[in-house]
């Protein structure tokens, strides 16, 4: 089964506690009641336990006298439109889905139905780092919530890759999160849909990957949350699945002055002076796209790092590519990284936006 779906799942037989337990483990406010088979029963809300706390209820006690045993429901061969109609004549925020059998195959939000369904690739953005090359700046908001222009960091990530369609986000989380919860939500106010990894330690930039794992199930995006770009995230995409990657490193032309005269010395005898010569390389990006098989090699609960992930990967014979970013890019790790891509703002990021 669905991991997702089985959170979302309760037998008729358990008590008020163990409603509330689901519900929160879900994080729907709500779980769909089903017998042994699977099978469509009813619903349950938190609003349902709530009234019926307040009216007496023991927590020890069965929840088969509060369930809606007649809820709204929907079919697999119902087609969007249908289903829409239904949240919509209904007035419900949740439906669940049945088989001919009646057996419980999917829990359809509004925003679901609401939000265009575009690519069907997963964002993953890593929003758990402390911050803390940024000093008094992130001292009350975690580095991803810091303004540039107008918005916080993490809300132009996701306005890029929703403006290149794609809508499904996961935030791993960890230092402030409630801040970045309370600003994004479930994203539907942004036109996006967004769960939450809550990492109850700090697990690097792949060990959230781990955590992320049951809704992984086609290659996905991987973006650092400091992390300012105008990428063209599609083609990226595209260039990791036709050339059969199982890592694609966005990579990035760098350059950097040596402050002295370079000597060529060629058995003790000089036979040239470079003076402050420039050396191209090629630098981490902090955005991939991965493939979801790679995530065996991640271990559980553990601290671990993307570049630790890759390395193993090449060990292993996998295939790593490196797709060259030539857009906008702005690392915002340090303070003058952060003052900088407040200076582009207007002629790169907003300019782009306007175009």
């Amino acid at each position: 089964m669905n991991l997702i779906l089985e959170k979302l799942l309760l037998r008729r037989t358990c008590t008020i506690r163990e409603a509330l337990c689901q519900i929160d483990k879900g994080e729907k406010g709500t779980v769909v009641i089903v017998d042994k088979d699977m099978k469509l029963v009813g619903m349950l809300t938190d609003g349902d336990v709530r009234r019926a706390l307040l009216k007496g209820a023991l927590l020890e006690d069965k929840i088969e006298n509060i369930i809606q045993y007649h809820p709204v429901f929907g079919t697999v061969d119902m087609s969007k439109d249908q289903i829409r109609d239904l949240f919509i004549k209904r007035a419900v925020k949740q439906i669940p889905i049945i088989n001919k059998e009646r057996v419980v195959t999917d829990l359809v939000e509004i925003r679901d139905i609401l939000i265009p369904e575009g690519q069907k690739n997963i964002v993953l953005i890593m929003a758990g780092g402390l911050g803390t090359r940024l000093k008094d700046l992130t001292k009350e908001v975690p580095k991803p919530m810091l303004i540039v222009g107008d918005d916080p960091i993490l809300h132009h990530i996701i306005n890029n890759f929703r403006d290149n369609g794609y809508y499904d986000f996961l935030i791993s989380v960890n230092h402030k999160a409630e801040i970045i919860e309370n600003y994004f939500q479930d994203g539907a106010v942004h036109g996006v849909k967004i769960h939450y990894i809550r990492e109850k330690k700090r697990l690097g930039t792949a060990g959230g990957i781990k955590e992320a794992e049951a809704f992984l199930d086609r290659p996905f995006f991987v973006i650092n949350g400091d992390i300012l770009t105008n990428l063209r995230a599609e083609n990226m995409m595209a260039f990791h699945q036709e050339n059969g990657f199982d890592i694609t490193v966005g990579i990035r032309k760098d350059s950097y002055q040596i402050p002295y005269g370079v000597i060529e010395v060629d058995n003790s005898n000089i036979t040239r002076i470079n003076e402050k010569p420039t050396v191209d390389y090629m630098i981490n990006s902090g955005i991939y796209c991965l493939n979801p098989s790679v995530i065996e090699f991640i271990p559980k609960d553990s601290y671990f790092e993307i570049t630790e992930l890759i390395n193993i990967c090449i060990e292993n014979g996998l295939k790593i590519g490196g797709y060259e970013i030539t857009e906008y890019w702005m690392d915002i790790g340090h303070l003058q990284d952060y003052h900088k891509a407040n200076d582009d703002y207007e002629t790169i990021i907003l300019k782009k936006q306007q175009s």
